[in-house]
């Protein structure tokens, strides 16, 4: 019989894999909008927009509300009948549907409040057009999201991986077709594709309806009174909503200082707290941090969120069975996957950065400049790529062990030390400062998580879990000379040699490295290929 620790790493697999053609489309994505849009007033409303439901669904969907209903719903599959599973899943779609209902009503109220009421400059009158735009999108995504998380306790990773692809698809199809072909003006094309996502998220929540259908789940509404579960996830989920949420808090803050700092096209000081301060930013921040932000996501959403979503169930089942020792293994063994791939991920996209963005964006309205600009901004985030990993294995930790208070503190802690660094560090370094305070606050916020874990649980394994990141450093380390020498040997070719030099050279010497090392971890995720192609 497979170990849980195998499987969880092969589950990881399926997402991984799944998630890398999500990501591949992204990416797709993210260059027909350079494209088209560039780094301007339009994609910084919209990329602003976007982030007000991807906030919620970090709180009602994949975030806050399933880290508290996966515990619940697999004790439910473990102790008690199937159908009891099925209510249960029913009663907290039901809440769900009517706490997302009031939530959007009340922010459509609030933002055609503010359009109404306020004299907005044109960045901030296009951000909230977008954000009224698209609010309706949060009841879509947070229920396919909860449907995702559904499938995941079933141990079906397949249609909530694919999710994004649906909405992949027709994003892209929309800015290099159907926007170009209705209106001439961005401004008016942005609309279009505000509106192309409120489809996507209709037909992504049609894909986990009908998988949940065929396990015999519904996510149709139950109001019978029995809420005494519902009221014990929602308990939880209050203090899991900041902690999960603790990182998009921190990207949306970053947006509000992009946009709130950034010089207006006439010019003049800012005036702040009765001082006549330089403004420390340009219009198009915004714009930079999500393409940054994008770029540096491919390695987090594929390798850290696949280990996280795989573990999580895993986690929570020994946690029920208090099987401390195997819970223990198995946050070792995610935290020294963690950093044997986000490591040197980290380190090869500090290395290529410039190519990266140059070859993925640079075209029709996105200029060398902005390609400068992103490059900066992906150097900072990318300090934190094997943080913003680590952290979601140990937030999901605690989360098992019903202790969502722990990582809630920790979170409050950074949001508020994220927006003092980011005032701190915009005036020097602009944009690249809020990328880097970001990176800084996860690095000492997983420092924080993993010496606290230890107090609720006894880890073992701890000595392997230093050899692998000494191990780890080292390979790494060969890696970046080789990657460095190999861009130096190809110096002044195009974007796509280069990168492809450098990302070749690295590739091959750090998995050298890691076979002449003998590492533990590149054997198992062998291995773990080997048991999905059997």
């Amino acid at each position: 019989m497979p170990r849980d620790g195998d499987n969880f790493v092969r589950s990881a697999g399926v997402v991984a894999a799944l998630t890398m053609l999500s990501r591949a489309l992204g990416l797709v994505r993210d260059v027909a909008c350079a494209a088209f849009f560039g780094a301007g007033i339009v994609w910084d409303a919209f990329s602003f927009a976007f982030r007000v439901p991807n906030l919620f669904r970090r709180l009602f969907g994949e975030g806050a509300l399933s880290a508290a209903f996966v515990p619940v719903l697999s004790e439910r599959l473990e102790l008690q009948t199937p159908e009891e599973a099925r209510r249960l899943t029913r009663r907290v779609a039901g809440v769900l549907s009517v706490v997302l209902t009031v939530a959007v009503v009340l922010g459509e109220v609030l933002v055609i409040g503010l359009l109404l009421v306020l004299e907005l400059d044109p960045l901030w009158q296009l951000t909230l057009v977008l954000t009224a735009l698209l609010l309706p999108y949060t009841i879509l995504i947070c229920l396919t999201a909860f449907g995702g998380a559904t499938l995941h306790t079933l141990k079906h990773f397949a249609a909530p991986a694919l999710a994004p692809v649906v909405l992949n698809v027709i994003w892209i199809l929309t800015v290099v077709a159907v926007a170009p072909a209705l209106f001439d003006e961005p401004r008016e094309q942005i609309l279009v594709l505000a509106l192309a996502i409120l489809l996507g998220g209709l037909v992504q929540l049609g894909l986990q309806l009908t998988v949940l259908r065929r396990r015999g789940f519904s996510l149709r509404p139950l109001f019978d009174g029995e809420l005494d579960q519902v009221k014990r996830i929602a308990l939880t989920m209050a203090p899991v909503a900041l902690g999960m949420a603790a990182y998009q808090l921190n990207v949306v803050l970053d947006g509000v200082i992009a946009i709130s700092l950034a010089a207006p096209a006439e010019g003049g000081a800012l005036r702040l707290a009765g001082l006549s301060l330089p403004y420390p930013l340009q219009v198009g921040a915004n714009s930079v941090l999500y393409y940054a932000n994008r770029v540096m996501q491919a390695p987090l959403g594929i390798f850290g969120m696949a280990l996280a979503t795989a573990a999580f169930p895993t986690l929570s089942r020994q946690a029920a069975r208090q099987d401390w020792a195997a819970f223990s293994r198995s946050v070792v063994r995610g935290l020294r996957l963690v950093i044997f791939i986000g490591l040197p991920a980290g380190a090869g996209m500090i290395l290529v950065r410039q190519p990266l963005v140059a070859l993925l964006f640079e075209r029709g309205a996105f200029t060398p400049g902005m390609t400068a600009r992103t490059a900066t901004a992906l150097l900072c985030y990318s300090v934190g790529i094997w943080a913003y990993c680590a952290l979601h294995i140990l937030t999901r930790a605690f989360y098992s062990l019903k202790r969502p208070g722990v990582p809630a503190a920790v979170a409050g802690g950074m949001v508020l030390l994220n927006l003092g660094a980011n005032l701190a560090l915009v005036w020097p370094l602009a944009e690249a400062g809020l990328a880097l305070s970001t990176a800084l606050c996860a690095v000492l916020q997983v420092v924080l998580l993993g010496l606290l874990l230890r107090r609720e649980v006894p880890l073992s394994g701890l000595g392997r879990l230093l050899r692998t990141l000494a191990l780890t450093t080292l390979a790494t380390g060969v890696m970046a000379a080789a990657t460095l020498g190999a861009l130096e040997l190809v110096a002044g070719r195009t974007a796509a040699v280069r990168l492809a030099a450098g990302v070749t050279a690295g590739t091959a010497v750090f998995t050298g490295a890691a076979v002449v090392l003998r590492m533990e971890e590149f054997q198992s995720i062998l291995r773990a290929g080997r048991g999905r192609r059997a």
